[in-house]
């Protein structure tokens, strides 16, 4: 297996590889939130690109609506964009209409451009999505969802989580390189939450009272979920 990274949304028609998984990593936070919803009961999560769509698809549904932008969640909607949220009591058995800033456009952009399979992917399911991949013997792209086209620090480190946690051979010098910055600054929860620190996406969340949700979001292999794109929904194996 073969670990590629696609450093922002809009080089993957540059990356896209016939037969690989695409994973879409949005570490702050959609991603982590994602999984977190899952990990809580959630039945499915629909992910959308405007916030218009969002709004109402979910009332036409009757689902929940989870919608965030510029880190902060929208007005019309019950839920926004961080895993502490997403509790038992809220989302157990619902669905969820989802849209956010830069991760739901990873995966619309992963989905146009004619991606096979799209799973969501996050430090905290890990370890499932590593033995998933493995057990499908295919190459896998990480696409950053980075912020608005630009790459994040934290989203190119989860390839070189993968390709370290996997030992799986780096496809390209992007993943390389994230591969040697695992080992040297982010080995440990401590070293990495620290690490993370000097990061463009690490000042929004504090300017926006976020930050506490970071330990979490660098926390490894907490849940033993994979989540994979069926039909248009983000569903838990």
């Amino acid at each position: 297996m073969q670990v590629y990274l696609c450093p922002s949304p809009e080089l993957y028609p540059l990356y896209h590889r016939p037969n690989s998984i695409v994973i879409i990593v949005d570490i702050f936070r959609a991603s982590t939130t994602m999984v977190a919803a899952f990990a809580h009961g959630a039945k499915g999560i629909l992910p959308v690109a405007s916030t218009e769509e969002a709004e109402e698809t979910g009332k036409r549904l009757g689902a929940l609506i989870a919608a965030e932008r510029n880190v902060v969640r929208c007005d019309f909607a019950q839920l926004g964009n961080d895993p502490a949220e997403y509790t038992t009591n809220l989302v157990s058995g619902r669905e969820i209409v989802f849209t956010t800033t830069n991760g739901t456009r990873a995966l619309t952009i992963a989905r146009e451009h004619g991606a096979e399979e799209i799973l969501v992917g996050a430090l905290t399911n890990l370890r499932a999505t590593i033995d998933y991949c493995q057990r499908s013997g295919r190459d896998v792209v990480v696409l950053a969802a980075g912020w608005k086209g630009q790459a994040s620090m934290e989203d190119m480190l989860y390839a070189g989580a993968f390709a370290v946690e996997a030992d799986a051979t780096a496809g390209d010098d992007t993943t390389r390189m994230v591969r040697d910055l695992w080992k040297d600054h982010a080995a440990t929860l401590e070293a990495r939450t620290e690490y993370i620190k000097s990061s463009d996406h690490y000042a929004r969340l504090e300017q926006a009272g976020f930050a506490d949700c970071v330990t979490y979001c660098m926390s490894l292999s907490l849940f033993d979920l994979v989540l994979r794109l069926e039909d248009g929904w983000l569903r838990a194996l």
